[in-house]
C-alpha cells in the first residue's frame, strides 16, 4: 500500500501525464503498447502509478508521443526527488538514535552558522491532476489569492515586456517563492485550487521566460519544465502548449534543433482537440521557425501559411490574457524563420511590418525584430540601412537589462565594423558607448 508522501506520488503524476499526452496523440494503450513495445497492463499500471519501469518506457514514450523529452525528464526527477526522501529518512533515523543514547541533547540549539539552502521550485507535480499538496494546518486558497497572483504576474510580465528578464526576474522569482508557492499547501479538491495550479503555472512559465532571457539557461529550463507539470495538473492544455513553444524557442538558441520541432509539434498534439485559430496560428509560427532553423524550407513556409490562415478566422471571443499571440507576433516569427532560410528580403520586409505593430510597452521585442531587420539589410549589401536599424536597437537597449538585446548588439559591432560609411561609424560610437556603460554581466543581465 503507497504511504500519503511517499515517493511513488512523483510516479503517480508522471503517469496522469502519460495518459494525458497518450489521449491527445489519440492513441489507444494498447496502441501505445505495442508502439513502445511493452504490454497493455504495464502501461495501464504506469497511468495509474501501480507499477514502476525503467527510464528505457519513458524514452520510448516520448519518442512515439512526440512530447520532446517530457517524460524521460519527470523520471529522472522523480527518481532524483526519492533519493532525496530516502536519504533524509536515513538521517533522521540517525538523528533520533544519537538523541537515545544521549549524543545529541534534547532542545539543543541548531547550528544557525550552516548556510540557507534557497528553496527551489517544485521536483514533482501533485499526486493527482486536479490537486496539489494539502496540509492540514494551510488556510484555503480564496478567488482574492487568485485575483491578486494574477494581477502581479500581469505587472511583473509587463516589467520584463518593457525593461527585460534581468529586471524582472529578481522581483519575480521572489514572488513566485514568498508568495505563490506557499499557497500550494492549503489547496483543496475544487476550482479555486485548479484556478490557483494554473496562475502558478503562469508564473513559473514567465519566471522561466526571464531567466532565458538574462542567459541563465538552467535555471530557465527548470521553470519551464515545473510549469509544464503544473499546467498539465491544471488540465489546460492551451497553457501547456504555450509552455512546449517558450521550451522550442529555447531549445533553437541553445542549437537544439531537433528538440525544438519536437517541443512544436508537442504543442501541437496536445491541443489539437481544443485549440482556437489564435492557438493555431501560434504554435505553427513557432514550428515554422523550428523547420526554419533546421534548414527546411518547404515545412517551414507549410507552417507559416497554416498560422496566416488560421488569423484570419480569430474572432472577439473571450480567450486567455496571456495568449495574445497577434498579426505582429505572426510577422515577428516569420521575418526570423525567412532570415534563418537564408531569404534576407523576405526577412527584411517582415521584420519592417513586425516592428511597426509592436506595442508600445515591449520593448525587447521591438529590439529583437529591428535586429532581424539590420540582419537582413547587411545580407542584401545594404550597410548604411542596416546601420540605421542597428542604431535603433541601440537606442532600444538604453532601457533594457536583457541578455539577449545585448549580445545581439554585440553581434551587430562585429558584423558592421568592417564598414567604413560615416553612418556606420555613427552606430559603432553608440553602441560602443553602450556596451562600455551597461554591457552584459557574467549572468548576461546590464551591469548598469
Amino acid at each position: 500500500m503507497k504511504q500519503p508522501g511517499a515517493p511513488c506520488e512523483a510516479r503517480d503524476a508522471l503517469g496522469v501525464e502519460l495518459a494525458a499526452y497518450r489521449r491527445a496523440a489519440g492513441y489507444t494503450q494498447a496502441e501505445l503498447a505495442q508502439l513502445t513495445e511493452y504490454s497493455r497492463s504495464t502501461v495501464a499500471n504506469v497511468e495509474t502509478g501501480r507499477q514502476h519501469v525503467p527510464r528505457e518506457f519513458w524514452e520510448r514514450a516520448d519518442q512515439v508521443l512526440r512530447t520532446g523529452g517530457v517524460l524521460a525528464t519527470g523520471y529522472d526527477e522523480a527518481e532524483t526527488a526519492a533519493r532525496r526522501q530516502l536519504r533524509a529518512a536515513a538521517r533522521d533515523v540517525t538523528t533520533s538514535r544519537q538523541a537515545r543514547v544521549g549524543q545529541l541533547p534534547s532542545g539543543a540549539a541548531p547550528d544557525v552558522s550552516a548556510p540557507v539552502q534557497v528553496p527551489t521550485p517544485p521536483e514533482r507535480l501533485p499526486a493527482r491532476d486536479d490537486t496539489a499538496l494539502c496540509r492540514s494546518n494551510a488556510r484555503p486558497v480564496s478567488p482574492g489569492d487568485i485575483a491578486r497572483l494574477s494581477s502581479m504576474r500581469q505587472h511583473l510580465k509587463a516589467i520584463d515586456n518593457a525593461h527585460g528578464g534581468g529586471a524582472a526576474l529578481p522581483m519575480a522569482d521572489s514572488y513566485l517563492r514568498r508568495e505563490a508557492l506557499p499557497l500550494l499547501n492549503g489547496t483543496q479538491r475544487d476550482s479555486t485550487s485548479r484556478m490557483l495550479i494554473e496562475v502558478v503555472a503562469q508564473i513559473q512559465h514567465d519566471v522561466g521566460w526571464m531567466a532565458y532571457d538574462t542567459g541563465q539557461q538552467p535555471l530557465a529550463t527548470q521553470y519551464f519544465r515545473s510549469a509544464l507539470r503544473f499546467a498539465h495538473a491544471a488540465g489546460n492544455r492551451l497553457l501547456g502548449a504555450r509552455i512546449l513553444a517558450a521550451m522550442s524557442h529555447q531549445a533553437i538558441y541553445l542549437g537544439h534543433v531537433r528538440q525544438a520541432i519536437d517541443f512544436a509539434q508537442a504543442a501541437r498534439t496536445i491541443t489539437r482537440q481544443v485549440a482556437t485559430p489564435r492557438t493555431v496560428a501560434m504554435l505553427a509560427a513557432m514550428e515554422a521557425c523550428a523547420h526554419a532553423a533546421a534548414g527546411d524550407a518547404a515545412h517551414s513556409k507549410r507552417a507559416l501559411d497554416e498560422a496566416a490562415e488560421s488569423l484570419t478566422m480569430i474572432s472577439d471571443r473571450s480567450e486567455p490574457e496571456w495568449l495574445d499571440f497577434d498579426e505582429g507576433g505572426y510577422l515577428g516569427h516569420a521575418a526570423r524563420a525567412y532570415r534563418d532560410l537564408g531569404q534576407p528580403r523576405m526577412a527584411e520586409q517582415y521584420a519592417a511590418k513586425s516592428v511597426g505593430l509592436c506595442l508600445d510597452g515591449h520593448s525587447r521585442t521591438r529590439a529583437q525584430r529591428t535586429t532581424i531587420q539590420a540582419t537582413a539589410h547587411l545580407s542584401l549589401g545594404e550597410v548604411d540601412a542596416a546601420a540605421a536599424a542597428a542604431e535603433r536597437v541601440v537606442r532600444e537597449a538604453w532601457n533594457l537589462h536583457s541578455g539577449h538585446v545585448f549580445s545581439e548588439v554585440t553581434q551587430l559591432v562585429s558584423a558592421i565594423a568592417p564598414y567604413g560609411t560615416p553612418v556606420a561609424h555613427d552606430f559603432l560610437d553608440q553602441a560602443h558607448a553602450l556596451l562600455a556603460a551597461r554591457g552584459p554581466g557574467p549572468d548576461g543581465t546590464a551591469a548598469g
